[in-house]
């Protein structure tokens, strides 16, 4: 008996153990009309939180200890979810799934930090999924942003793009949010975001949403313009191989393009690869490299006047370096009179008025390089603790030269970033930590370092050797002697003066541009040494299985900047300065009137320790479904910006004796000595230096930076008609408070006497950040329309209109924005034969408008544009790949986002795609 009892045990164990054994069920699902396979589509059991993605060849395997017979819920965006009854698993599944409209599907987090239709989302939310952005005509997603509603850009380089919304536009916008993977991808010390140089890789997009206008009561300071929310893909739901290899041409010559680069190469090279090793455990690497002769800034405009380089002795281009060193030769014609009397009935008439010139500027083609660049890399791991645990680590690397204009063009040569994260979530709750780590890298500065190649090769004024300001002198008087015309004069004498003077290219000249650009500011050079760090940690938690009647979101953030430029960008004299913010949100949500009616409210407090008082922001909304896919939508936002950190610390020097400067009192009074000698608006010491008049001089009254703020408020409309038309439409005002711009002032320190400002090197400029006292108010509205046109045919347009009124004239404000644009798109996902051909169309207008550039660089009107992007595709099902060709800008007509930036023409293209289509 106890024999049987031994060899009956194992066999009860193994029975007992078969009947709770896993169920392996495996199959493949297809393009019902197309038969191709479809790949990162959901496999769930209905009922249950398990479930798995289909692989890059459509196969999927599901492991489950559920007691069959169960159901398989099987879903992908743009087609109509199917459920299967599965009662056995000894036989693979063969699953077809049929097209249907996506509109007015699309579902969105960003909107309420909660997963809801877009449709009914409280607040203007534009999206792009991974579909979109693989048949989108244009390079990169970075340039799709300017086709969608509310959405404005600035272009400086190839690799450098800035986005905002509602106006504001400029080049680093500090005020607008961009949200990668959780992380906040702004550079720790510029405060702006990064655009692509870290962000995701062209191939690890899985959607982006943008939130228009404000968006600070759930994201923080500096959420004024917007928030752009970037998520990249899941390794467990997208896996495989995949890769983009993209080889075009750009610089194609144009009439009135003034484009002087030849045709040249564009090359964009991406790879995607990532498995899941088994259930719990799967990973992601990414990598792109981007590389092509970049657009150049050419802008020859005059700064000082009406004239040309030929016509004006001060002439200084917009973008032309190094004359920006300007100087009255009344000094120097005195001299002159001094030592030969007769020269007075030519030399007296000339001293009734101040007579500025400028030394030689040199273009930027030839000064900057154009080899522009971009590597970025990530890779990622991700462990599934549990089906409702998940631990994620992360870095993302980006590296390269690009170019970025502010109050001059920087070229970022070098510049490296590194972004890190520690991320465990649940379905109800998150911590993250992560670090950004900047290195500026060889950063040039255009401005500052073309004059110091100018005093370099010969100096404008030395008292015992003379210098390039009275040998230009001697010259012009020879001249006039001779009875040149003062035109002619000012060419031979500027010829005379600039003799020996290096040419872009020459050896000469790049040992001089290499030698200041690589010294640091506070040696004499022009060297930027920024090595800025962030850190921040964050949770959030989800009550809503917790309190009942209302749901409720609350979360903590902790950001610490340790700003490290070795006194080249921030006074930090010494050591690093550290600044903390601090916050807290909380957000509840109810639906009442039977579901018909979402109330919203958020509330969020936040301290910066460079400012002594708390910030408390808060947002309300209410959507109403006034009948089915019918919603009016309502909110209120209230929300801020603390000064950036450039904004409030910035201490660079920019040129002789002028400054690029923040706001705060540690500069104002410690540092530049505003509280002893008074500082006056820069237009007012020079109609001094013209008329000697002391009561021409006006004192700039100015406190220490205040955060800025805006109250904002929206009414919408979003409507899906006949399951085939999408309509949208909206209306904003905003009222911003302590608005902070940007004005030149000057002042005498160690004096307070005006004749101080007579003599260039006894004063000192600033471009300071500071609050205009008037209120500044903004409106506008917006319209757009989808419309499925069945057979896989789609036409999108939309319209928006954004306007500043009561402008302070007394700063810069940088609304930068036409009156309106208008985007449109025609496209085809799939026609002909098993659909293998597709095709996009895209056009972009926008009327010319009056931009200034952030820092005072420069100010004008750009001129109107109308862009068009195409292209046409064919599939390459057996072989899972895909041929494009397309161009962006197709007629090749140069156009510009914004003063002092390039002009951009066109760029053809063909494009080999593997596992994307």
């Amino acid at each position: 008996m106890k024999t049987l009892r031994r060899l009956l045990l194992p066999l009860a164990l193994f029975c007992f153990s078969a009947s709770y054994a896993q169920n392996v069920i495996k199959g493949d699902v297809r393009n019902g009309g197309t038969k191709e396979s479809l790949y990162a589509v959901s496999v769930s059991i209905k009922g249950s939180s398990q479930g798995t993605y289909t692989d890059n060849r459509g196969r999927f395997q599901l492991n489950t200890n559920a007691k069959l017979p169960i159901t398989l819920i099987i879903s992908s965006i743009g087609f109509s979810t199917k459920e299967v009854v599965v009662s056995t698993a000894s036989q693979p599944l063969a699953i077809e799934l049929q097209q249907a409209t996506g509109l007015g599907q699309e579902v969105v987090v960003s909107a309420s930090r909660t997963t809801q239709r877009k449709l009914a989302s409280p607040v203007t939310i534009e999206q792009l999924s991974s579909k979109e952005i693989a048949n989108a005509p244009q390079l990169n997603y970075m340039d799709m942003m300017q086709g969608l509603k509310g959405v404005d850009v600035t272009v400086s380089s190839l690799g450098f793009t800035s986005v905002t919304t509602r106006g504001f536009n400029t080049s680093g916008n500090t005020n607008f949010t961009q949200i990668v993977d959780g992380m906040d991808n702004q550079a720790p010390g510029l405060n702006f975001p990064l655009g692509s140089a870290i962000g995701l890789t062209q191939l690890d997009v899985d959607n982006i949403e943008l939130l228009s206008g404000a968006s600070s009561a759930l994201y923080g300071s500096r959420g004024l313009n917007g928030t752009m929310v970037m998520t990249g893909k899941d390794p467990f739901k997208y896996q495989g191989l995949s890769v983009l290899i993209t080889q075009g041409v750009n610089h194609i010559s144009s009439k009135n393009s003034n484009d002087p680069v030849k045709p040249s190469p564009y090359y964009d090279w991406t790879i995607r690869y990532a498995k899941k090793i088994n259930d719990k455990l799967a990973f992601k690497i990414n990598a792109q490299y981007t590389k092509a002769k970049d657009w150049v800034a050419t802008d020859t405009t005059n700064k000082n006047g009406i004239g040309t380089k030929y016509t004006d002795p001060n002439y200084m281009g917009v973008n032309d370096y190094g004359s920006a060193t300007s100087a009255d030769i009344n000094p120097f014609l005195e001299y002159a009179l001094s030592q030969n009397p007769a020269l007075d009935p030519l030399i007296s008439p000339m001293l009734e008025k101040p007579n500025y010139v400028a030394r030689t500027g040199y273009p930027e083609y030839g000064y900057l390089d154009n080899n522009a660049s971009l590597l970025k890399a990530n890779a990622e791991i991700r462990y599934k603790i549990s089906n409702k645990l998940e631990a994620i680590a992360s870095g993302t690397y980006g590296t390269g030269r690009v170019v970025y204009t502010n109050d001059t063009r920087y070229q970022l040569k070098d510049f490296k970033v590194g972004q890190y994260r520690l991320e465990l979530k649940s379905a109800n709750w998150f911590v993250r930590s992560y670090t950004t780590q900047e290195n500026s890298g060889k950063t040039l500065v255009a401005g500052p370092t073309a004059q110091l190649i100018n005093e370099a090769w010969k100096t404008s004024y030395d008292g015992a050797a003379g210098g390039w300001y009275p040998e230009y002198t001697e010259a012009l008087l020879n001249g006039l002697a001779n009875g040149m015309s003062s035109v002619d004069a000012n060419l031979a004498a500027r010829s005379y003066a600039d003799q020996g003077r290096p040419m872009q290219g020459t050896t000469y000249f790049n040992h001089l541009k290499d030698s200041i650009s690589s010294t640091p500011i506070p040696e004499g050079g022009t060297l930027f040494l920024d090595r800025s760090k962030l850190y921040n940690t964050e949770a959030q938690y989800n009550f809503s299985k917790l309190i009942k009647f209302v749901n409720v979101i609350a979360g903590v953030n902790w950001r610490h900047y340790s700003l490290n430029s070795k006194n080249t960008l921030f006074p930090d004299m010494g050591k690093p300065i550290n600044v903390n913010e601090y916050s807290a949100y909380i957000q509840l949500s109810k639906k009442i009137l039977h579901d018909k009616l979402s109330l919203n409210a958020s509330f969020r407090d936040d301290k910066n320790s460079l400012f002594p008082t708390p910030k408390v922001t808060s947002r309300f909304s209410a959507v109403y479904e006034v009948a089915k896919d019918n919603f009016i939508r309502f909110s209120y936002q209230n929300a801020y910006s603390f000064p950036s950190n450039i904004q409030a610390l910035q201490n660079t020097l920019n040129g002789y004796n002028s400054y690029s400067s923040g706001g705060s009192g540690y500069l104002l009074n410690d540092i530049y000595h505003f509280n002893q000698y008074v500082p006056y608006t820069a237009a007012s010491v020079k109609a001094y230096q013209e008329s000697s008049v002391s009561d021409s001089l006006k004192r700039f009254y100015t406190n220490e930076l205040k955060p800025q703020s805006v109250n904002a408020f929206e009414l919408g409309y979003a409507t899906l008609i006949g399951k085939r038309v999408l309509l949208d439409v909206l209306g904003y005002f905003s009222t911003w408070k302590n608005f902070i711009g940007y004005a030149d002032v000057a002042n005498t320190p160690g004096t307070n006497d005006p004749a101080a400002f007579k003599d260039r090197s006894t004063y000192i400029s600033y471009n300071i950040a500071f609050n205009g006292a008037e209120m500044v108010n903004t409106y506008g509205w917006a319209a757009s329309m989808s419309v499925d046109l069945t057979h896989n045919y789609l036409f999108k347009v939309n319209y928006y209109a954004d306007y500043m009124v009561n402008k302070n004239n007394s700063q810069i404000n940088n609304f930068n924005t036409p009156h309106f644009h208008v985007n449109m798109d025609f496209s085809n996902s799939g026609f002909g034969k098993n659909q293998q051909w597709s095709y996009g169309v895209s056009m972009r207008y926008k009327p010319g408008y009056f931009y200034a550039v952030n820092g005072g660089l420069a100010k004008g009107n750009v001129p109107s544009s109308t862009v068009l992007d195409a292209q046409l595709s064919y599939k390459l099902i057996k072989a899972h790949s895909g041929i494009r060709i397309g161009g962006t800008n197709i007629t090749n007509k140069y156009y510009s986002t914004g003063t002092a930036n390039p002009a951009i023409g066109a760029v053809y293209y063909v494009t080999y795609a593997y596992n994307i289509f």
